[in-house]
């Protein structure tokens, strides 16, 4: 009797943390009833974020503090509830580079299909599921459009974990019992029509998307009976298929936990910085640039350490802008230096094709890929002695391999730069060399 009056008292202790108005706002924004504060599940995963990983959280918002004002920036823009900072919180721990195992991407972590249908752009040069703007728009424009598909928040949110269709079959299964349930148990197993909407549910377990038609048919047919998060988050006994995925059942906890962390008084003080609640003025700003254009260039006349300004394009999947006109991130403060100091200069070594070269052995040599350099000098395989190449630089050095009768004179004279760099460069103690042996030399940044 006494473990059950702690354990009462304790699930008491609990609810009375969690039951406030600011997380009953949070719930209403989703479009879920407030009963849903009860959830078990709920309860016990906001208090583990709220007891045991408040600092996790503040270094991850800290992380991403480059972004925040990014994301708050888009989702104020739009009718998007201000909550779904916690999808890219739940799907990247805001980290542009993250990476599922299922292979999707960035902030927002884009499969390709979407990302594209989204307007973000991967190619060989860039993958804007990485540019923190680009992506936060075309995560806003896509959890709009699922609003719309579905007319509620969190169904909107699941459908992004899930996809649309796994969340249209719940919201079908969930219906149809709740239809036989009102009948009567012995009434529904012979109801003809409740047998066929059960058909169609398995026909679209077994066929996928070659049925999903007539499921969808279902779903708007089914549209006058309501239907809730806490009846479909309802764990089936004995069904391994239950309305929502494991995975999905619990990303929409992870969202709630968060948003009611994020807007909790405790927690703002707790971060001392204000972090969500900064303002919304972006430390970061795009600039048009021409193709080739070099970052470390642009780090060097913006003193600004190359790994900085790397980081704030990881969208670029090189170390220079692509074979036509596009864009990169620098500094908001930075914005009136580059202004005056840029100039349109690509950062290329001018190759004269000699006999026995092959394109594969110009790009290893040259530290880039055979695509690159047939992109940018709009050639196909073959070519042809004395020919000029133009070759994008992959880094700050090249490699170069020494051969029979060369001196460092000779190399220097070769990629046009002095020779006292290469023997710097190269922590050379003397101006002897052997041939095979491979030194660096500097480019682009004279």
């Amino acid at each position: 009797m006494k473990k059950i009056l702690l354990l009462f008292l304790s699930i008491m202790f609990l609810f009375a943390d969690i039951l406030n108005n600011k997380n009953l706002e949070v719930l209403n924004a989703l479009n879920i009833n407030e009963g849903f504060i009860e959830n078990r599940g709920l309860q016990k995963l906001y208090k583990i974020y709220s007891k045991k990983k408040k600092e996790y959280f503040l270094n991850v918002l800290e992380n991403g503090y480059d972004y925040l004002p990014l994301i708050k920036q888009s989702i104020l823009k739009s009718d998007v509830p201000k909550e779904l900072i916690s999808v890219a919180m739940a799907e990247s721990y805001l980290t542009t580079s993250a990476k599922s195992h299922k292979k999707a991407i960035g902030l927002w972590q884009f499969m390709p299909r979407t990302a594209k249908r989204y307007g973000l752009k991967i190619d060989e040069y860039v993958d804007e599921r990485k540019d923190p703007i680009k992506s936060t728009e075309a995560a806003v424009e896509y959890l709009s459009y699922l609003h719309k598909f579905f007319g509620k928040w969190y169904l909107a949110i699941m459908a992004y974990n899930a996809g649309e269709a796994r969340i249209v079959e719940a919201v079908v299964r969930a219906k149809i019992d709740k239809l036989c349930s009102s009948m009567g148990k012995r009434k529904c197993k012979k109801d003809k029509t409740i047998e066929q909407y059960r058909q169609i549910v398995r026909d679209y377990q077994r066929r996928g998307r070659y049925a999903f038609g007539k499921l969808y048919k279902l779903y708007k047919k089914l549209n006058n009976i309501p239907i809730n998060l806490s009846e479909l988050m309802k764990f089936q006994k004995g069904l391994s298929r239950q309305y929502l995925p494991k995975e999905t059942r619990r990303y929409i906890l992870k969202i709630l936990a968060m948003s009611f962390l994020f807007n909790s008084d405790d927690f703002i003080q707790y971060t001392n910085a204000y972090l969500l609640n900064s303002g919304v003025i972006s430390d970061l700003k795009p600039v048009e640039v021409p193709p080739g254009t070099s970052l470390y260039y642009v780090s060097k006349i913006l003193n600004v350490p190359y790994r900085e300004i790397r980081k704030y394009n990881l969208h670029l999947n090189y170390s220079f802008s692509p074979p036509y006109k596009y864009y990169i991130y620098i500094p908001y403060k930075k914005l009136a230096e580059f202004k005056l100091k840029f100039h349109p200069k690509r950062f290329f070594m001018v190759y004269k094709v000699k006999k026995g070269d092959t394109l594969s052995k110009i790009a290893s040599k040259y530290d880039t890929k055979v695509r690159i350099i047939k992109d940018f000098n709009k050639i196909g395989r073959f070519l042809r002695i004395g020919q000029k190449l133009v070759i994008p630089l992959n880094s700050i050095y090249v490699k170069y391999k020494v051969k029979k009768g060369d001196s460092l004179r000779k190399i220097a004279r070769e990629f046009g730069i002095d020779y006292k760099k290469l023997i710097k460069v190269n922590e050379l103690k003397n101006t002897t060399i052997r041939v095979g042996q491979i030194l660096k030399v500097p480019q682009g940044l004279k």
